[in-house]
């Protein structure tokens, strides 16, 4: 079984913590998959133009305590840091590489306080070395389907390894949670229709488990995670250089804007 370093991102301003609550959960239900993880508390600085932005958090040490107790029970190794950062992505993914983490995991309103993928989320997801998990208050423990979106059309070679990792993820994690296993594959004209047979080979599944639909990426895919009940989500990302990156709209960044349930970004 494959071991994973997890990097849980906690905010000390919520009253819950999903992406902890998602490690605890992935650590009861198999224990052999985490090595250990770094547990990094804290968020970004105030945006003083935000009204809604907290100026200051207050937490006890009965508080500290709490959140560290069912941890200690767990018996699983961890590390824990603090921290109040101007760059939240970088402190992030700064973390990551230092402790040798290959998988972030975050709450879905984490960064800026804000729901949804603002700049912050959107640079670390695209960013990041590893997988990112962006965890959301829509799944619920245990596991039980999950939904790979690729894109088959796409000819460079570029793609075509980001297609291999994306559906190697899902293998992997839909044995180890024992769930049910999908793949999407969204076109939006005729002449580029997707290749059944192709994706029955490269994911080996059967064919009522894959899925060709007409339309924006963004809809089929949103879509079809509500019509199967799918609890996660694996999108793969493509890293945006110069304009691209500043101003260009992304279908994965339209996709985690229009679901509410755990999302796995593979870079």
């Amino acid at each position: 079984m494959e071991k994973r370093k997890f990097l849980v991102v906690v905010d000390p301003s919520h009253d819950r913590h999903l992406a902890l609550e998602r490690m605890i959960d992935i650590v009861r239900q198999r224990r052999e998959w985490v090595s250990d993880f770094h547990l990094l508390i804290g968020f970004e600085g105030a945006d003083k133009a935000d009204p809604q932005a907290p100026t200051e958090v207050v937490r006890s040490s009965g508080w500290f305590d709490e959140l560290l107790a069912t941890l200690n029970d767990l018996g699983v190794g961890f590390t824990t840091e603090f921290f109040w950062t101007g760059d939240w992505r970088k402190s992030i993914t700064d973390r990551a590489e230092k402790y040798g983490c290959d998988t972030i995991m975050l709450c879905e309103s984490s960064a800026e306080h804000k729901r949804g993928i603002t700049d912050s989320k959107w640079d670390l997801v695209r960013q990041a070395k590893g997988d990112v998990v962006i965890v959301d208050e829509g799944t619920e423990a245990p596991i039980k389907c999950i939904l790979a979106a690729v894109n088959t059309q796409a000819k460079d070679a570029g793609h075509q390894a980001l297609n291999d990792r994306i559906l190697e993820r899902g293998k992997f994690l839909s044995e180890y949670f024992g769930a049910e296993y999908h793949v999407v594959n969204a076109y939006t004209h005729s002449e580029d229709f997707p290749d059944r047979q192709r994706i029955s080979r490269m994911s080996g599944l059967p064919r009522e488990n894959l899925h060709r639909d007409l339309g924006k990426p963004e809809d089929v895919i949103s879509s079809l995670a509500d019509k199967l009940g799918a609890d996660m989500v694996i999108l793969g990302i493509r890293p945006r250089q110069g304009l691209s990156a500043a101003f260009a709209s992304h279908t994965t960044e339209k996709v985690m804007e229009k679901i509410t349930v755990d999302v796995v970004a593979i870079n």
